[in-house]
């Protein structure tokens, strides 16, 4: 099929690591984003490349994706105030513009389309993408004493698309001492446990098989954070290694980000590659799709996502492609359910033979902030440049399954313009009101058991007469709570709630 000028390819991608140990460079995040772009730009094989590259998006750092007032405690040797100008001035890109990219581990793949989009309108002909983290150095030198210097303050300007994480905050659930990500996603993991009918031991074996595939990757990866990644036949069993982090989570689970590691991608005009010789090097988003899930106590049901399921469906349609034709996956993977979620949407479970990542995901390979799906994307295009695939499938998300992106790289060009959003995700359901005030009995719906220092701490989302959804929390003493929630199967028992405060309920008991 013709080819037009202003077709947008990925021509590049590189990914680095820095490793903790001997051999460890020290890096800070803008040093080791830079590296990634002069790695993905040197691959070209291009004399002065770097002057026909007309913008740099950059993905959000962690330590910019907080409030002002937390910054230090997360950043204690400092930081870029203008990361993405830092990143490009290091990277030999000073008359280049820098784009900041919102916060979110949807934000990659979102902003791999923007790129996309903007060569596509002919608004420029080359645009490279990169991030990077290196809390692990970070980490390990604050327990070390050393100090490091990573403040900057680049000459030169860039944009600021904001940090885009209003959702990321629930009050509501705060207020029950539910407050991170690691409390709130069982909330939603137990719901699919439920869904699918499984105890709660079967379940955790479930999430073993699951994420197993994941480990044998990362260990073969060379750029994967971890040395050490546990076996398959570890990841679902409880022991001093793989402690609980929350229930129904082992620490093998979830995402790691105590990482060092950076990726860049390199995208170019179709005309801008053939004069540059670099046209076999061509890989095509075929088709791409985004939405975002409402707001996540009004969801009707927390066990799925309908705009997780739309954005595959959609990126899969424009594509012209259906799951079956995919070669491989990259499916986010910063808990469980993520992946099963992503996976009940294509129709695969532990028996299909596809890789369901081409890292080794977050728990295995590093978690690096918002900028994780970069990997994805440069394995993904790396993968199909060797001829290994031809179609690969990189599935993105953010928040509580809040914002989902969902791109497919090809060898070739589909039919279908990937990038048309005419058909937009609309909500379907209904929205749950949430009780600010309830005194009664309620139907559980799902909860979480957290270890705080007072002891145990119980939070729960249930259904009350009216249909309304209520959060309590309490502490677990001896008795028939403690059997019902640590050892049996609360949801759809009965429990009496009562107001305790502003805003807030507690347990009292099992009605």
């Amino acid at each position: 099929m013709q080819i037009e000028d202003n077709m947008p390819v990925l021509v590049a991608a590189s990914q680095v690591v820095d490793r903790l140990g001997p051999q460890n460079r020290r890096l800070g995040p803008v040093a080791l984003a830079a590296e990634a772009v002069k790695e993905a730009l040197s691959s070209l094989g291009v004399p002065d490349v770097e002057q026909h590259v007309d913008q740099v998006m950059v993905m959000r750092t962690f330590v910019d994706s907080v409030p002002d007032r937390i910054k230090p405690l997360l950043a204690p040797f400092g930081f870029s105030d203008q990361f993405a100008r830092s990143v490009a001035n290091k990277a030999n890109l000073e008359h280049v513009h820098a784009r900041y990219a919102t916060a979110g581990g949807q934000s990659p793949q979102q902003y791999t389309a923007k790129a996309c989009s903007t060569i596509a309108r002919g608004d420029a002909q080359m645009v490279v993408l990169c991030g990077a983290e290196a809390i692990g150095t970070m980490r390990a030198h604050q327990r070390s004493g050393e100090t490091l210097d990573w403040s900057a303050s680049p000459v030169g300007e860039s944009s600021d698309d904001g940090m885009g994480l209003e959702d990321q905050f629930v009050p509501a659930l705060a207020a029950h001492k539910v407050i991170a990500p690691i409390d709130i996603y069982p909330l939603i993991e137990h719901r699919k446990r439920h869904s699918r009918g499984l105890a709660r031991a079967d379940y955790r074996s479930y999430l073993g098989q699951v994420l197993a595939p994941l480990a044998e990757v990362a260990r073969v990866n060379p750029f994967a954070m971890f040395e050490r990644v546990p076996l398959a036949s570890e990841i679902g069993v409880l022991s001093d290694r793989n402690r609980a982090v929350g229930d129904p989570h082992l620490k093998s689970m979830v995402a790691k980000d105590g990482v060092n590691q950076s990726a860049a991608l390199v995208v170019m005009s179709y005309a801008l590659a053939v004069e540059l010789g670099v046209q076999e090097s061509a890989v095509f988003l075929r088709g791409f799709a985004e939405a975002t899930e409402r707001a996540l106590l009004e969801r009707e049901d927390l066990s799925t996502s309908p705009a997780l399921r739309w954005s595959y469906a959609k990126a899969l349609e424009r594509a012209g492609l259906e799951a079956a034709d995919i070669d491989a996956f990259d499916l986010y993977s910063c808990f469980p359910v993520a992946v099963i979620e992503a996976m009940e949407a294509l129709d695969i479970d532990v028996d299909d033979h596809r890789p369901t990542s081409l890292t080794g995901g977050l728990p295995f390979f590093g978690g690096p902030g918002n900028n994780y799906s970069m990997h994805g994307i440069a394995s993904a295009v790396t993968s199909v440049q060797s001829g290994r695939y031809s179609d690969v499938l990189v599935g993105a998300l953010g928040g509580h399954l809040s914002k989902h992106a969902v791109g497919v790289y090809s060898r070739s060009p589909g039919a279908i313009d990937p990038l048309s959003h005419e058909l937009g995700f609309k909500e379907g359901g209904n929205s749950i009101a949430l009780a600010s005030e309830f005194s009664g009995a309620a139907v559980i719906e799902t909860f979480i058991i957290k270890s705080i220092p007072e002891g145990q701490w119980l939070a729960v989302l249930a259904i009350n007469s009216a249909g309304q959804r209520v959060i309590a929390g309490s502490l677990i003493e001896q008795g028939d709570l403690a059997d019902l929630f640590i050892e049996g199967e609360p949801i759809g028992e009965r429990v009496f709630i009562e107001p305790s405060g502003e805003n807030t309920h507690h347990v009292v008991g099992i009605a």
